[in-house]
């Protein structure tokens, strides 16, 4: 099964044949008499999408969804309506996310269902590096961005005059040429609505394709607006990526209200998509990075450093790999406070994140330990990073928490360096877990040597 969907209709041919047709579609379907029922099981099975019939008896389709987000992770609900034409602005207030024929066709709303379950289980990516935190759409006015893109600007244009008081967003015409080329320089709108049809049949759908496609532009929320003797083109626009679809006469008078709260309905699964994004990205940071100096921890430097060994090998390119150490870092913490020994950790940090190149590897692996991978970084090249590491690190006091009554102090470091020359990183040859433990006897060597200083590894080579 791949998603659980709940379906409310009290009438039950009607119930029992939308959650056969949803089944046949392999999805796990509950279905429920009642508003009351409704409730009861929308508590106890926690499903992904409710479907609200045209038949309700108890509540109509407003109080009902009304209810549904009153729940325990009710706003995370995707709720589908069959309303009535009296009811269809005041479901939409009400919180639905959607509203659906009474007497529609399986494709559209298995189309519309599968939109909902790939919103819900949209990726999070999370590049590496450095540790950093990734920037999103940005607009010197603070509210929301549309772009509305049609046939022709007189059009779009009646469609910004027919929304514009209706909404919170700004609204820009363009035509698809410039709307594209705007989301590939990073000016993405946060909605687009678009018409299917632009200077030939299905323009629209094409460029909904190409901006779903963009990585600066995939995360916006998109609209169609279909003719009234295209609606065949509603399916493929939702599996394109729409998350709705409206009729040609949105400008109207008696349309227009409606259809600018499903465009606001849009904007807020946008917004809340885009929370889930950034809470599960940081949740992927903070289980990826060291929580005083922001570096990558040793549970993703090592799994890191294994891939980077293998991308080396398969380029026959050279791999630099350091453990860098602070002489001394015990007295620190016992003469100054452990206080002090934070303050010296996360300026060394930062330090080192300035002093190395973008695509280098940095972690904090241990105490007073750091771990550096250097692709593309030979034996000369190693030793001049670690040198200018080690320079960067001593050549200014660190300052201390309550300076006024602290010295500055000047930090050390020793360092190890393994070097794996490309021609050697072949099958058979010295793994991650090898290079570690080279680069740390070098590393102890530093040490023994009377720290401050650098100690190249031998090469190994393949057998």
């Amino acid at each position: 099964m791949t998603g659980r969907i709940l379906v409310v209709d009290g009438v039950p041919t009607a119930r029992y044949s939308l959650k056969a047709r949803l089944s046949a579609a392999c999805y796990d379907v509950s279905a429920a008499a009642t508003a009351d029922e409704a409730l009861r099981m929308a508590r106890m099975l926690s499903p992904q999408i409710v479907i609200l019939g045209a038949n309700l008896t108890d509540m109509d389709a407003p109080q009902l969804c009304r209810a549904l987000r009153q729940l325990p992770h009710g706003d995370e609900l995707a709720v589908l309506v069959a309303a009535r034409p009296g009811d269809r602005l005041a479901a939409l207030q009400a919180g639905a996310t959607a509203l659906i024929e009474p007497v529609g066709d399986d494709l559209t709303l298995l189309a519309r269902i599968r939109g909902l379950m790939r919103h819900d289980d949209g990726p999070v990516e999370v590049a590496y590096g450095l540790a950093e935190s990734a920037a999103g759409f940005q607009h010197a006015d603070d509210r929301p961005r549309a772009v509305f893109v049609a046939e022709s600007p007189a059009i779009a244009l009646a469609w910004r005059h027919a929304l514009q008081d209706h909404v919170g967003f700004s609204i820009a015409v363009r035509d698809a040429d410039r709307a594209l080329a705007e989301a590939a320089s990073g000016r993405s709108a946060d909605l687009y609505l678009i018409a299917a049809d632009i200077a030939q049949p299905g323009d629209g759908l094409r460029l909904l394709s190409e901006l779903r496609s963009r990585p600066g532009s995939r995360a916006a929320a998109f609209v169609m607006v279909l003719r009234g003797d295209r609606t065949d083109m509603a399916p493929v626009a939702l599996d394109l990526g729409a998350g709705d679809v409206l009729s040609w006469d949105l400008a109207s008078i008696d349309k227009a209200p409606e259809a600018a709260v499903r465009l606001q309905a849009q904007l807020g699964l946008k917004h809340e998509a885009d929370r889930r994004r950034r809470e599960t990205r940081r949740n992927m940071q903070w289980a990826m990075t060291d929580p005083l100096t922001g570096l990558y921890n040793r549970r993703h430097a090592l799994p890191r450093l294994t891939e980077l060994t293998q991308l080396a090998r398969d380029r026959a390119e050279d791999l630099a790999v350091m453990l860098l150490d602070l002489d001394r870092f015990k007295l620190v913490n016992d003469v100054h406070g452990h206080a002090a020994g934070d303050a010296v950790l996360v300026e060394t940090a930062r330090r080192m994140a300035l002093t190395l190149p973008a695509d280098a590897l940095l972690a904090r692996i241990g105490g007073e330990e750091f771990l550096i991978a250097l692709p593309g970084h030979g034996t000369r090249a190693a030793r001049h990073m670690a040198d200018e590491l080690r320079q960067a690190i001593m050549r200014q006091p660190i300052a201390l928490p309550d300076s006024a009554m602290q010295p500055r102090l000047t930090i050390t470091a020793s360092v190890g360096v393994m070097v794996a020359p490309g021609g050697s990183l072949q099958q058979g040859s010295p793994d991650c877990d090898m290079l570690l433990a080279h680069a740390d006897r070098a590393l102890l060597n530093a040490k023994a040597l009377g720290r401050n200083r650098i100690v190249m590894a031998a090469p190994v080579l393949a057998a």
